[in-house]
């Protein structure tokens, strides 16, 4: 095949992308799935499909004891009788976009045939997955970064039960603090919660394990997810240190969250638009996609959040 044939392949193949400019239901879901599967937070989350742009969760439960003493024959006064309490979650999607842009020679030097499609879908997908990963963490209407301006993430969300460190190091007692914020009616099954931290957190914490003579410490050696208190701890690759002052000092640190992975909700919507063209010119395709996406939590008061953790040895 010569490089003409090449190029004109490469055309078909992505002016087979999209379906008037959107992909079709198929199309959409598989796009997706390969977002949800990339090793992000999204993954453990739980993942709302959104038709509209728009999308109410009806939250339903029992916030106090339900139980009394019964009594044969009497039935329970009105103020006994337990009522569930209701809330509503709405997420507000925010429109994203991405510009890739191929030259004919990568497409020359790297063309894969009838799967070349597949494979661009996929790392446009695992790309995006971590961006929105970024705004879905570090989201901050204040911010002076127009794409994390869009919406405020679950680091500013979480903001019922606070822990500061004050720039001490990853040790136990930090992880002991935080667990110790969440309310303890929440925590009925501890070990399916997670504690999100950096990379790094995750890391000081596992040589601080792996200095132990035990299974535990080898466990950590070998790069097994430590636990503290039964309860997994999580690097997340967009949960990253950031400069602030410390007691009057300039300190670099970072945050954790305690939270059961569930109760994060990402929406994102399926009218996901892919639309391509080619540069004669400057000999090139152009690959726009566009989606929209929000994220809440579902229960704020079941979040702990410490910050000014310092990760320096």
């Amino acid at each position: 095949m010569d490089n003409k044939q090449i190029i004109e392949k490469a055309a078909m193949t992505l002016a087979d992308l999209a379906s008037g400019g959107q992909l079709n239901p198929e199309q959409s879901n598989k796009f997706l799935q390969m977002v949800q599967d990339a090793p992000t937070i999204i993954r453990s989350s739980r993942f709302v499909p959104m038709k509209s742009d728009s999308r109410k969760i009806e939250k339903v439960g029992f916030g106090n004891r339900i139980l009394r003493p019964a009594q044969e024959g009497v039935a329970l006064k009105e103020e006994d009788k337990a009522k569930p309490s209701t809330d509503t979650v709405t997420l507000n999607a925010k429109e994203v976009i991405a510009e890739v842009n191929i030259t004919y020679d990568t497409l020359e030097n790297n063309i894969e045939g009838d799967n070349f499609r597949n494979t661009l879908m996929k790392m446009i997908a695992e790309r995006a997955a971590l961006d929105l990963e970024e705004l879905i963490l570090n989201g901050d209407t204040s911010a002076s970064d127009a794409y994390l301006k869009l919406l405020d993430g679950i680091r500013k969300q979480a903001t019922s039960h606070v822990y500061d460190h004050a720039g001490g190091g990853v040790d136990r007692a930090l992880f002991k603090a935080l667990y110790k914020q969440v309310p303890a009616k929440y925590l009925r099954n501890p070990k399916q919660f997670r504690f999100y931290t950096s990379h790094g957190t995750q890391i000081e914490y596992m040589d601080t394990i792996a200095a132990r003579q035990s299974n535990l410490g080898d466990a950590a050696v070998e790069g097994k997810v430590p636990t503290a208190f039964g309860v997994p701890v999580e690097g997340i690759a967009m949960l990253q240190p950031y400069d602030t002052t410390v007691d009057e000092n300039p300190a670099t640190v970072s945050d954790a969250i305690l939270t059961h992975p569930k109760n994060i909700l990402v929406g994102m919507s399926r009218n996901i638009s892919v639309e391509v063209d080619k540069d004669i010119r400057e000999r090139k395709f152009i690959i726009v996609l566009t989606a929209k996406v929000d994220a809440k939590f579902e229960e704020e008061d079941a979040v702990a959040k410490a910050i000014n953790i310092s990760e320096e040895a």
